[in-house]
């Protein structure tokens, strides 16, 4: 985004922005999210829950004394003489525990430094929401996403969000934020994406981490750096497509028991 249109400039600006699909939905999910401080908090929160999760897994896997009780633990009075607690935890861990902090400690720096990477775009549209469409934070617990697209559409004729039309719609922008997901219901309504859990089986599932994982493998790799042009490439690299699919599905299976 180019940060003159952000500056309150009252001259025409015809400055446009380079990514429009990308633009229009960071405004969407700036205003599903409503506001700045929603979505810092939830991120907050989600980065003390993965934090949570992956110390209270260690904590189970190596501190609590599973032989004893499995199979010392009888009855009442054999069960009373058995340690909650191993003495010798953490001590000399397994390398299966080694393994696991290191692999979600390293995805648990991932997501924090995204945290912080994430937070200069979510200033432009925060400067972008109350600037240019004269909307706080505090009235997006209010406003409806018509009124929010109508001041877009308005400002178009001012501040030229984009180049190739005069005019903007609330159609062209339901259009761009919806780019992906109308390629995902087209291949979905063809049958082109094997949903089924079971063959045979006349029930689709798509769970988020399915969806995620289709977006990654088909849609992101599909369009080229306009976010809005097909790749000539793509329907012939078949190998590609393979490399995403495995490591998706590699990716998925390990990180199994935090992600549905």
């Amino acid at each position: 985004m180019n940060p003159a249109l952000l500056q309150g400039s009252h001259r025409e600006q015809w400055e446009a922005i380079s990514d429009l699909d990308s633009f229009f939905k960071r405004v969407y999910n700036y205003f599903d999210e409503r506001g700045l401080r929603c979505i810092l908090a939830g991120r907050l929160i989600s980065l003390g829950m993965l934090a949570f999760t992956i110390a209270l897994s260690a904590y189970l896997a190596e501190a609590v004394n599973w032989d004893g009780l499995v199979n010392e633990c009888v009855d009442e009075s054999t069960c009373a003489g058995v340690k909650l607690l191993r003495d010798d935890s953490f001590r000399s861990p397994s390398p299966f525990l080694v393994l696991f902090l290191l692999v979600f400690s390293v995805y648990w720096l991932w997501m924090l430094l995204h945290f912080f990477w994430d937070l200069r775009a979510l200033l432009e549209i925060r400067s972008f929401y109350r600037h240019k469409l004269n909307i706080d934070d505090s009235e997006l617990l209010v406003v409806s996403w018509d009124t929010v697209v109508q001041r877009v559409v308005e400002l178009q004729a001012t501040a030229r969000l984009c180049i190739v039309k005069d005019q903007l719609t609330a159609h062209d922008i339901a259009n761009r934020i919806l780019r992906k997901e109308n390629f995902m219901v087209a291949l979905v309504n063809q049958k082109l994406l094997p949903i089924e859990p079971l063959p045979g089986l006349r029930l689709s599932v798509m769970t988020k981490t399915l969806e995620w994982a289709l977006e990654v493998c088909l849609l992101d790799a599909m369009f080229d750096g306009s976010g809005f042009r097909i790749r000539p490439s793509f329907t012939q690299d078949v190998r590609g497509l393979q490399r995403r699919l495995f490591a998706c599905g590699a990716l998925t299976l390990l990180l199994s028991p935090f992600i549905a």
